[in-house]
């Protein structure tokens, strides 16, 4: 076909069929749907995460607590 090794013609429609499928799934609004709750779903897990391994806050608004009272 056209001079075009088949190796290469094997090639060409496995990366047309591929767009055609990605095509296809971006235009599923059900699986948009799945992947929006998904990336909710990870955002809220990475954010909890985030927030019990940050070191650099307390938990407690209170500092320190007095040493002595005067």
């Amino acid at each position: 076909m056209n001079g075009i090794p088949p190796a290469f013609q094997h090639l060409r429609a496995r990366a047309v069929a591929a767009d055609a499928a990605a095509r296809a799934l971006r235009e599923d609004k059900r699986l948009r749907e799945h992947v929006a709750v998904y990336a909710q779903v990870i955002h809220e897990l990475r954010t909890e995460l985030d927030r019990r391994t940050d070191n650099t806050t307390q938990r407690s608004p209170v500092r320190s607590l007095p040493t002595s009272i005067t």
